[in-house]
């Protein structure tokens, strides 16, 4: 019966991200599929014309590393997940020629990688629902509502690394569970794996990894005081955690030349001592860490632009129905909700004082929306619960929580982000004072309806990025040639996600 649910919530997931797929993909994700590439056909990551200088010293022209060579400064996690649908979208390319190379390349990566990786992260949250002991309905809606109604949408969208690190954690939080809860420590193994490969995705992954390890331990001994049982089951943890965070020191030793330099890190030394940036303007003193503390703790908690409460709406409501049902709640739980407000407030704290706190263009603050997904996995099943059990004011209130978090994912998804605001680097108060969703909303209705607004011709028109019409981000947009039948594939995708939608959630 339950690999029943799964299939449906995996077709749910499948044809809701399938919808909102931006077809090839952009950003700093291309510059991780330019790693990939290099890697395989033996190429230079970056290689610049003769005498070449840059305009900034944050211009993205790589890092010195071993041999005198530029690198590519990020971590190789998610180009090693890119890499097999860059070399198919290579070898394609031979069957269709008339096709730009690269396009085909980006393209296939963006529906032959990341969709299947973000219906992976959907099934894994019904995993640990399910490990949670939320009955199979409940968990079942609880996820697809997750999907719908959070910024997980969002980056189903954006191929940033937020869910392929929500993917990994969560399953590392799953078997973990499952370890304990069904006495198979080898299940501890395959936790430390997925978080091994986190690490390799996101380096911040290292506030995930504690916490995960500590909710592990604290279930363990929360069932058992067996000492033998409790060091067995972190060996096993830590067996399989090993292999993955080795991998990632030793492509750091054969790009940068040592285990302990990571490419962030060697890019902050070279900011300011590399020749090629003589001449231009100096990065102030101690960057990226030059904010007093309270400009990002705030700016993530209460700011127009970037606050976790505004851009995940459901965080608030589904908080409060923690603290008040928190007697109800199991022990793991309890144990896991602890974790979690202690993963985001390390991961608020870590990046309080960083230029980029708020991830510079990125929908949301986007460096801290992976914690609010991990809280919100058991919170949401709670508010499914409540809006079904009780009646009246209540219920209704509860219904426009959830409805306005589901317009509020589904605008996001429209535009690019680049349609709001461009590089935000050495933000100033104004920019956290942006309300970035009121924005969003009036460009959505200009494009609607062009008298929407005095506003609309300038933003339509006169766009400081170029035309509004451009900055839809929806695969059928994206093509020139075909779009009709691009446009009926995709109107059917989507009517299917819809009605599919609609009969599990209220039919059954």
């Amino acid at each position: 019966m339950m690999m029943k649910t799964i299939i449906k919530v995996a077709l749910i997931s499948l044809l809701w991200i399938a919808a909102i797929n931006p077809g090839p993909i952009y950003g700093d994700t291309l510059a991780r599929l330019d790693m990939a590439h290099a890697w395989w056909t033996g190429t230079e990551e970056i290689s610049l014309p003769p005498d070449y200088k840059p305009k900034s010293r944050l211009e993205n022209i790589g890092v010195l590393g071993v041999g005198g060579k530029r690198y590519i400064p990020y971590e190789v996690g998610q180009s090693l997940l890119m890499l097999p649908g860059d070399w198919l979208g290579t070898q394609l390319h031979k069957i269709f020629p008339r096709m730009e190379i690269n396009y085909l390349r980006r393209l296939v990566v963006s529906l032959l990688i990341f969709i299947p990786l973000n219906v992976a992260a959907v099934v894994s949250c019904f995993w640990l629902l399910r490990l949670f002991d939320f009955e199979e309905r409940i968990a079942g809606i609880a996820t697809i509502t997750l999907l719908l109604s959070t910024t997980v949408f969002h980056y189903a969208q954006v191929p940033q690394q937020n869910n392929q690190v929500l993917l990994f954690v969560t399953l590392g939080y799953a078997a973990a569970l499952a370890c304990v809860r069904r006495g198979l420590p080898y299940l501890a193994l395959f936790s430390g794996l997925a978080l091994g490969a986190a690490l390799l995705i996101r380096m911040t992954s290292i506030i995930h990894i504690f916490t995960v390890f500590l909710f592990l331990v604290g279930c363990i001994v929360y069932q058992s005081r067996d000492k033998f049982k409790i060091l067995r089951v972190v060996g096993w943890w830590i067996v399989g955690f090993i292999p993955l965070a080795l991998l990632g020191r030793v492509f750091d030793y054969i790009r940068y030349g040592s285990f302990w330099t990571s490419g962030q890190r060697l890019a902050a030394q070279q900011w300011n001592t590399e020749p090629i940036f003589s001449g231009l303007p100096e990065l102030p003193e101690n960057f990226p860490f030059i904010n007093p503390p309270h400009v990002g703790i705030f700016g993530v908690l209460f700011s127009p632009a970037k606050s976790i409460f505004i851009y995940d709406p459901l965080l608030l409501p589904c908080l409060v129905l923690g603290i008040v049902f928190w007697q109800k709640l199991s022990p793991y739980i309890q144990w896991y909700l602890i974790n979690g407000i202690f993963n985001l407030t390390l991961h608020i704290f870590l990046t309080s004082r960083l230029d980029f706190w708020h991830g510079d263009s990125a929908w949301g603050a986007r460096y801290h929306v992976t914690s609010v997904h991990l809280l919100l996995i058991p919170l949401i099943p709670l508010l499914i619960e409540r809006i079904l059990l009780v009646r009246g004011l209540t219920q209704w209130l509860m219904r426009g929580f959830l409805v306005l978090a589901i317009i509020v994912q589904m605008s996001s998804v429209i535009l690019r982000t680049s349609a709001e605001t461009g590089p935000i680097f050495f933000a100033t108060l104004r920019n956290h004072l942006e309300f970035r969703l009121g924005d969003r909303v009036t460009n959505i209705a200009c494009l609607i309806n062009s008298s929407f607004s005095n506003q609309c011709t300038a933003k339509l028109y006169y766009n400081v990025n170029g035309l509004l019409i451009k900055k839809i981000s929806l695969l059928p947009f994206s093509f020139t040639k075909g779009r009709n039948l691009v446009f009926i594939v995709w109107g059917l995708v989507l009517t299917l996600a819809i009605v599919t939608t609609v009969m599990f959630c209220f039919v059954g």
